[in-house]
């Protein structure tokens, strides 16, 4: 971050001034920076949330165990976002105190994830889509140290870089179609497993009709949701960023009420589900406000034991 240089300076003060028996430097910097709160949550989100909790928990950790504690608690509060089902965004060239002929290139390379990812990548990928993410974030963060004359130059930033790269190629090779579509998109093969206990009902915009593929979702969610007559259901409705705030948690209140009439319609005992209705404010898919995003248009199923 900017400030990792002043607060480089700061905790090397706060070091030297530490007495000789003032024990572990970890209890010495105990309260100043919070490194580990993201640690053992349980996360239940989509697959690409939680692929991204896994990447920010390792760099967090990563970056705690050498000391750079600024961008440890950086990378464990989008670990913890992550966790909470809330969009993380990657950093920004600007966010990073980089050199000019640097800001460029990263700006290349996160329009080229954002390409990506547009055209479904965090869906038909997610855990590529993950990897690229957190690998983006870890090369940024690797080049603004080495600028640093606080810190030595070394080849973390070239390794971030290569797994950015492995990922973006992969990713560029699967996410082949657009959203606005949301048909199969790949082959049988190449696409990855469904999971049996979690269901996306797409929507159409500004709307409760759900699309063709949501419809679809939706009525393989009832069979399992009668199959397995043990599980709590729990529904999270979401609508995208176009409109008003408080527009969309009413739509996403209203989606939600077509689900839950189609599981009683279905025989499922409503007291089995736990509903919620969160707008814009839990956006799957990461978005700037006014952008119509079909992603976002959607209801979440998860059968929990």
């Amino acid at each position: 971050m900017k400030t990792k240089s002043f607060l480089f300076g700061a905790v090397a003060a706060i070091i030297a001034a530490a007495p000789a028996n003032a024990g572990p430097l970890d209890a010495v910097f105990g309260g100043l920076f919070d490194t580990d709160s993201a640690q053992d949550r349980e996360v239940t989100g989509i697959q690409f949330s939680n692929a991204l909790y896994d990447g920010y928990l390792a760099l967090s950790d990563e970056r705690d165990s050498n000391w750079d504690l600024l961008d440890a608690e950086h990378f464990n509060h989008k670990a913890r976002t992550a966790a909470r089902r809330s969009s993380v965004l990657p950093d920004e060239p600007d966010d990073r105190w980089l050199r000019d002929e640097d800001k460029p290139v990263f700006a290349d390379a996160l329009l080229r994830m954002r390409k990506a990812f547009d055209r479904g990548g965090r869906v038909v990928a997610p855990q590529l889509a993950a990897k690229a993410q957190v690998n983006y974030d870890c090369w940024i963060e690797a080049t603004e140290a080495a600028r640093s004359v606080q810190y030595q130059p070394s080849t973390r930033g070239g390794e971030c870089k290569e797994a950015f790269d492995a990922a973006m190629n992969g990713l560029d090779a699967l996410a082949t179609f657009k959203l606005t579509d949301f048909q199969p998109y790949v082959s049988q093969a190449a696409a990855p497993a469904p999971q049996a206990d979690s269901f996306l009902v797409y929507f159409n915009f500004d709307s409760t009709v759900a699309t063709d593929a949501g419809r679809v979702s939706l009525e393989s969610a009832l069979v399992a949701a009668q199959t397995a007559d043990s599980t709590t259901v729990r529904l999270v409705a979401h609508a995208d960023r176009a409109g008003a705030v408080d527009y969309n948690q009413a739509l996403s209140q209203r989606r939600l009420s077509v689900v839950m009439e189609a599981m009683a319609r279905a025989g499922v005992d409503v007291g089995r589900i736990v509903p919620d209705a969160v707008g814009e404010t839990q956006s799957l898919i990461p978005t700037e406000d006014g952008v119509r995003e079909p992603g976002n248009r959607v209801v979440e199923i998860d059968l929990v034991q």
